[in-house]
C-alpha cells in the first residue's frame, strides 16, 4: 500500500479476533473493498495473515495490527482489521498467530439458484419483497441496495446477507415514482451484481 496511507485496488477487508497466549483466532468476516488504510502499529509482528493460491502458493503474508481494550493495552486478546490485496488467483486466507495456524477463510462458491423475484407486498404495499430459491454456501453473501431511477448513487439497504431474501421499504425515497433495486453476490474476495429490478409506482 502506498506510503500516504490509503490506496485504491481491489482489497478484501478482514476482522477477526486472536488470542497470543493460546495461539488461537477466528476470521470473523471478509469482503471486498477497493478503497484501504495501511495499518501503522505493527508492534512485534506475532499475527500475520497470509493469502494463499489454490495450491498453496503463498501471495502475501501481511502482519496484523492488534486492537486491544484501551483498559487492558496489553491484553493477550483482541480484535483486529487488516486489509489485503486481491488477486485472481487468491484462493484463502489464513491467520496466524504466534507461529500457529488459527483460523482460514475460503474463497467462497455460490451454490444453485433459482432466480430472485421482487414483488410488492398485498398487506404491506410500502414494501418490496425480495426473494430467491439459494442455498446457503460459506463465504458468500449478498448486499442489497436500491436507490431512485432518477439518480446515480446507491443506498446500501442490507449487507452480509447469507441469501438475497429481505425487503424494501420504499418510505425511504419519498417522492420517487419509480426505485431500482439490485443485489450484488461477494465471495469475500471480489463481488458482481446479479440482479437489477425497477419498481414504478
Amino acid at each position: 500500500m502506498a506510503d500516504e496511507g490509503v490506496s485504491k485496488a481491489d482489497f478484501a477487508h478482514g476482522v477477526g479476533t486472536f488470542h497470543l497466549a493460546k495461539k488461537t483466532g477466528t476470521i470473523d468476516y471478509v469482503t471486498p473493498v477497493h478503497t484501504a488504510t495501511a495499518s501503522l502499529d505493527m508492534e512485534d509482528g506475532r499475527i500475520h495473515l497470509v493469502g494463499q493460491t489454490e495450491t498453496g502458493q503463498k501471495l502475501f503474508d501481511i502482519p496484523v495490527n492488534p486492537q486491544r481494550n484501551s483498559c487492558a493495552p496489553h491484553a493477550e486478546e483482541g480484535t483486529f482489521e487488516e486489509f489485503v490485496p486481491v488477486s485472481p488467483d487468491l484462493r484463502r486466507i489464513i491467520l496466524y498467530v504466534d507461529g500457529s495456524e488459527a483460523a482460514e477463510f475460503s474463497r467462497g462458491k455460490a451454490a444453485g439458484q433459482r432466480g430472485i423475484t421482487l414483488g410488492v407486498s398485498d398487506k404491506m404495499p410500502n414494501k418490496l419483497s425480495l426473494d430467491a430459491q439459494a442455498a446457503q454456501a460459506p463465504g458468500v453473501t449478498y448486499k442489497v441496495q436500491a436507490k431512485p431511477a432518477e439518480r446515480n448513487i446507491w443506498q446500501t439497504l442490507a449487507v452480509g446477507l447469507p441469501t438475497p431474501v429481505t425487503e424494501v421499504d420504499v418510505n425511504q425515497f419519498p417522492g420517487s415514482k419509480s426505485i431500482e433495486i439490485r443485489v450484488l453476490r461477494s465471495d469475500g474476495f471480489s463481488e458482481a451484481e446479479i440482479f437489477k429490478e425497477t419498481k414504478k409506482f
